[in-house]
């Protein structure tokens, strides 16, 4: 495990607030029963999180790993995939000892489309998204170059938002969300992403600060635009759009520019994985169980603070793996 003394707080404290954002947007499309522009609004400013955890993962890739894309994407896949596989498992368990149908089809297709999108378990999609993800841009990045990788990535993301938040006033209707919220689409520009900050994180210490929230306000309001006038006025809000690009970059280098120090940051930011797979069997608990559902700031808070509060005492109280001194 990484000590605290050599992790950035600030990083942390991104991930920490991006986990906030992701509790709050899944609360927000099935909450706010009695305020449902609130809900709109609330979920559509919290749709920054998952791209800042895309731009995050890639953050800290070594030239080394993308000059092999296959080392790479069998790296993130051994770091995510088995954690994938267990929270599905104890989801679909959930579900079946409740007497519910298990969420898919026990068919090829419908197991293909399981690992894809995370089926019942739907918060899961970004797992084998960032593992195709990590694959495609690295493969890219090794035969086309940076530069050539970016253009792709902005022309698959252009894709993605014509069949996902414009397809309705383009093509006058939508399609399923796992055609475009996945790891061809929808990842690629935010590792890609990722990749450039890092590479030019010199340069980003020397932005000032009130431009970069000028800017943050300015993208929060052209996504929150697109979602209502573009996408619909309904109560979900929309996955991503032309904005969210902006929106995302925005909060992220907001981040890095900054200077946190405190170590309980990285406490906290180590546990946002672990805090990421459950949140959404504890926002279950606290609407079914507890009967909070329609208490959707108060689900906000609690399903936030109990999962990374979990995860956190996970992280405490596991066994350590101590390896004997190897005799001469």
């Amino acid at each position: 495990m990484t000590s605290s003394a050599s992790r950035n707080a600030s990083l942390d404290a991104l991930r920490v607030l991006s986990l906030f954002g992701i509790v709050t947007l899944h609360v927000a499309g099935g909450g706010f029963a009695d305020n449902k522009p609130l809900g709109f609004v609330v979920d559509e400013l919290s749709r920054f999180a998952v791209p800042v955890f895309f731009l995050m993962s890639a953050y800290f890739w070594k030239d080394a790993d993308l000059a092999a894309p296959l080392r790479l994407a069998g790296k993130v896949a051994r770091r995510v995939m088995p954690a994938f596989a267990v929270v599905l498992a104890i989801t679909v368990a959930l579900r079946l000892l409740e007497g519910d149908r298990p969420g898919f089809e026990l068919t090829p297709d419908g197991l293909l489309l399981l690992l894809w999108s995370g089926g019942p378990a739907f918060h899961l999609w970004f797992l084998p998204a960032l593992v195709l993800g990590s694959a495609i841009v690295a493969t890219l990045i090794k035969f086309t170059g940076l530069r050539w990788t970016l253009a792709i990535a902005l022309v698959l993301y252009g894709v993605g938002t014509t069949i996902g938040a414009y397809s309705k006033p383009l093509l006058g209707h939508g399609f399923p969300f796992w055609m475009d919220r996945n790891g061809l689409f929808f990842a690629p520009v935010f590792l890609v992403a990722g990749i450039v900050l890092r590479r030019n994180r010199t340069a980003l210490a020397g932005l000032p600060v009130p431009a970069i929230v000028a800017s943050l306000v300015l993208f929060a309001a052209l996504h929150l635009s697109e979602g209502y006038f573009v996408v619909g006025r309904y109560a979900l809000g929309h996955d991503y759009s032309l904005a969210t690009l902006g929106y995302a970059l925005s909060v992220a280098v907001l981040f890095m520019r900054l200077e946190l120090k405190s170590p309980i940051w990285s406490t906290l930011g180590q546990a946002t994985f672990g805090a990421y797979l459950i949140h959404l069997l504890v926002l279950q608990v606290l609407a079914g169980d507890l009967g909070l559902g329609r208490h959707s700031l108060l689900m906000i808070g609690l399903g936030f603070s109990i999962s990374l509060g979990l995860a956190v005492a996970w992280r405490a109280g596991r066994p350590k793996l101590v390896r004997a001194p190897v005799k001469a």
